[in-house]
């Protein structure tokens, strides 16, 4: 790997840990970003970054298909490969954002060329990641039909090998906790939060490892709780932390289970068991890692606040 290449990921890294907080900022340097390319692995990441910022983030559908042209005229970029493709479905999810339907279905056609997978698996993934940056910029109904034709098109059935599986656990889980942390949402964005956390489960039990799977019925409970049903948050909260003990997590996923079971307590009303559960979640504390110890002292500080009210 050369340096410049090694300069681009860091730049792609430093890009996804800013984003959140500074969209506008990353997205301005996205453009010098083009001039690091060297070969074709670099194009999928910085594909990816830029289509999440610009589309997801931002809202600014045609800038960021600016960048992705750019990046598909690069001499690093053969369309017909793999991280090609990527490129091209990136593409195709701005030109979805931006209401460009044929644009974006001839996008497609070019993007599944090649591809050894099937068609709905190609379609699926664009599908996936458009609901995402649909659902980001307030246009619930959209997201929630992209997303339920994404769904849809896996009745082929694939299988851990076939990324649209994983697309659609990781777009499930982020829909659930975009719509989760809206402090109002509509009916049709309350039910799009079910389905989407409910997805996420279904298609982490094939894509991913028991992390994955306890991850996800921790966002189920969370899900659950932000709906006003703690009963079936109660269920879900119990069932991520029996996964945690049954694979002897680290402390951090045991804190987390801990504290969402302490969650769905106290909306039970069962104050003891919440207390208990709280305890447990700050005993795990001290064995959390540096690197996730502020955020998990942030989420105890959180739990305890809604223990008080």
């Amino acid at each position: 790997m050369t340096e410049t290449t090694t300069h681009l990921s860091q730049v792609i890294q430093q890009g996804w840990a800013d984003h959140a907080d500074d969209a506008a900022g990353v997205f301005e340097r996205l453009a010098p970003a083009l001039e690091l390319v060297q070969a074709p692995e670099d194009l999928p990441g910085l594909a990816a970054l830029i289509t999440h910022v610009a589309g997801e983030h931002l809202g600014r559908w045609g800038e960021g298909l600016t960048l992705l042209e750019q990046l598909a005229a690069h001499p690093a970029c053969d369309l017909a490969s793999d991280p090609g493709r990527a490129v091209l479905r990136s593409q195709a999810v701005l030109q979805l954002g931006a209401g460009e339907l044929a644009a974006a279905e001839e996008l497609l056609t070019r993007a599944h060329a090649g591809s050894p997978l099937p068609e709905a698996s190609t379609r699926a993934r664009v599908l996936a990641v458009t609901a995402s940056a649909l659902a980001g910029q307030g246009r619930a109904g959209e997201a929630g039909r992209a997303f339920d034709e994404a769904l849809g098109l896996l009745s082929y059935g694939p299988g851990k090998d076939d990324p649209a599986a994983r697309a659609l656990a990781i777009t499930g889980n982020n829909l659930a906790c975009e719509l989760e942390e809206r402090a109002e949402r509509s009916p049709e964005e309350d039910a799009l939060l079910e389905r989407a956390a409910l997805a996420a489960r279904t298609w982490w039990e094939v894509a991913g490892s028991w992390n994955n799977v306890q991850i996800a019925e921790y966002r189920l409970a969370m899900t659950y709780l932000a709906l006003g049903r703690p009963t079936s948050a109660a269920e879900h909260a119990a069932k991520c932390l029996e996964l945690c003990r049954a694979n002897a997590a680290g402390p951090g996923d045991l804190l987390f289970a801990h504290e969402v079971n302490a969650r769905a307590a106290h909306a039970k009303g069962d104050q003891e068991a919440a207390q208990r559960e709280r305890d447990l979640a700050h005993a795990a504390l001290a064995e959390v890692g540096e690197g996730l110890r502020s955020y998990a002292e942030q989420t105890l500080n959180k739990l305890d606040a809604a223990l008080a009210d």
